[in-house]
């Protein structure tokens, strides 16, 4: 149910991806999501560092896959900046990832400002 049969519009689907698990913590958020194209872009924690990650949501498994589970392809940290800037993010959300990926704030606090932010 990572492909083309994700529901991305449900961001519970997408955060259910957690592979390899010993190497991921999260991923705590959705940052972005593309349905249309269907990719999503998120913020989890590999090998305890915080980073961006995306994957697309295609074909039976959507993409990338390793030994046949689906995963995050990680974003190399000199290319966060360009692709936050590149998304529609509202100020205070912003910060909040930019603090993440400083890591002046862990992922619970992470997924927690970003609950709070959404009933606003």
């Amino acid at each position: 149910m990572c492909g083309i049969n994700c529901n991305i519009e449900n961001d519970e689907e997408i955060l259910r991806i957690n592979s390899p698990k010993p190497r991921c913590d999260g991923p705590y958020i959705v940052v972005y999501k593309c349905v249309r194209k269907r990719w999503a872009i998120v913020a989890l924690c590999w090998d305890g560092v915080p980073v961006l990650a995306i994957r697309w949501f295609y074909g039976g498994k959507g993409s990338p896959v390793s030994t046949g589970h689906p995963t995050w392809f990680i974003i190399p940290d000199m290319l966060y900046q360009a692709i936050l800037n590149g998304i529609p993010l509202e100020y205070r959300i912003r910060d909040d990832i930019d603090r993440f990926l400083a890591g002046e704030i862990d992922g619970e606090e992470l997924k927690e400002r970003w609950e709070n932010n959404l009933k606003r």
